[in-house]
């Protein structure tokens, strides 16, 4: 009896030896190295070329869409050297697009980053693409870049949320269809 103790004691012991190997060196692995320039614009034109296809290539797993009717969620790679929480939306109207948006410490860094962000994306797309820039009724800004007679845009924004006492500031990417940019811009 003593002995099986013994035993089922090293077995929990190695199990803990392995878990903390495995912990330390996940801790120690480098991170994944940063994309190119390059890189980020053959992923960011890989992109804009799936939205036809509604992102299927870009699907992760599909998340609970919440309150909101008529409309499907689903996970998305970060493609954007500056994003953060990606995902794909669709509509019940069929509409489909890839939304990337993350959190800022305040106005300044949000405007730094749209800038930076949209800069990016100006040197990623040819010259059949047209831009033009908004102020948003938050007092922040948006910049659109569209083809006439393409359905497929690509916004770069930045805006203060407006349902919140706070001063929270967010960046977003947007790559989809020109018609859900339609509403007024806040």
């Amino acid at each position: 009896m003593k002995q099986r103790n013994i035993h089922t004691g090293l077995r929990i012991a190695a199990v803990g030896l392995l878990a903390s190997i495995s912990s330390a060196c996940a801790i120690f692995t480098p991170t994944a190295k940063p994309l190119t320039g390059s890189e980020v614009c053959e992923k960011l034109n890989e992109v804009i070329a799936d939205h036809a296809n509604d992102f299927k290539q870009l699907k992760g797993s599909r998340k609970s869409s919440g309150r909101v009717r008529n409309m499907q969620i689903w996970s998305a790679d970060r493609v954007f050297p500056l994003a953060r929480d990606c995902q794909i939306w669709e509509w019940g109207s069929g509409l489909t697009s890839y939304t990337c948006s993350w959190q800022e410490s305040d106005e300044v860094k949000a405007k730094v980053n749209h800038d930076k962000g949209a800069d990016l994306v100006g040197q990623c797309l040819d010259e059949q693409w047209q831009s033009s820039y908004v102020d948003t009724q938050s007092g922040g800004g948006r910049t659109l870049f569209y083809q006439p007679g393409n359905k497929t845009v690509v916004s770069v924004r930045y805006f203060k949320e407006s349902r919140t006492i706070l001063e929270n500031w967010k960046t977003t990417l947007y790559i989809g269809d020109e018609s859900n940019l339609k509403a007024e811009v806040q």
